[in-house]
């Protein structure tokens, strides 16, 4: 799998702990943070490529993965917010692409709903733990746990940005990002978007059924 050269340290190798992929805008960057603040920074992880290669490539491995899915509308105007030359239609191109192409390697992942993984991430880590039997610490939702998680966001959009907090890309709430996001939605659900939007709602679907 070919990388950029800034993304070579999170490319997934064998002594990689767990995969975390995932569309942009669906939850990357708090997964990894809450998961990082639960186990340490010590295991090695797979991320933030949000390629669907990435994942074909866990599963060669043997690598435990998780596939994060946030429902399409809300994921694609985020991403747009951040991405504003793209179309809606680019967008869902992308998004359709990318799970239809994970989906080749179903039984090697597991499911990371968006609403799931802001709410509880332990509760996937805990699925992980079953599917995989690996014995990784859940993130605990506590309000000192979801600061220190909020924090390391923060710090890994510093690193990427220049040492600025850029509310554009922050993997945070932002009532800034949320309030253009509900205005770009409209463009996602315009009729010249419907159907491709049909088509990742139905991609969306099909992961959130129970295996």
């Amino acid at each position: 799998m070919a990388v950029r050269a800034d993304k070579r340290a999170t490319l997934a190798r064998r002594d990689t702990a767990l995969v975390i992929e995932g569309f942009l805008r669906s939850g990357n960057t708090f997964s990894v943070a809450a998961f990082v603040i639960a186990n340490g920074d010590e295991l090695h992880l797979g991320r933030h490529l949000h390629g669907a290669p990435h994942v074909l490539r866990a599963a060669r491995l043997g690598v435990p993965a998780v596939v994060l899915v946030r429902e399409p509308v809300d994921a694609v105007a985020s991403y747009l917010v951040r991405r504003p030359t793209l179309t809606p239609n680019d967008a869902l191109l992308e998004y359709v692409d990318f799970y239809r192409t994970c989906w080749r390697v179903r039984d090697d992942f597991v499911v990371g709903a968006f609403d799931d993984v802001t709410a509880d991430f332990g509760s996937v880590v805990r699925a992980v733990n079953q599917r995989f039997g690996t014995s990784f610490h859940p993130f605990e939702p506590t309000p000192a746990n979801q600061a220190a998680a909020f924090a390391l966001v923060e710090e890994m959009n510093r690193r990427e940005c220049r040492g600025e907090v850029v509310e554009s890309h922050v993997g945070r709430p932002s009532d800034d990002r949320r309030e253009r996001s509900r205005e770009i939605a409209a463009r996602v659900r315009a009729p010249g978007s419907a159907k491709l939007l049909g088509r990742a709602e139905d991609w969306y679907r099909r992961y959130r059924e129970p295996r």
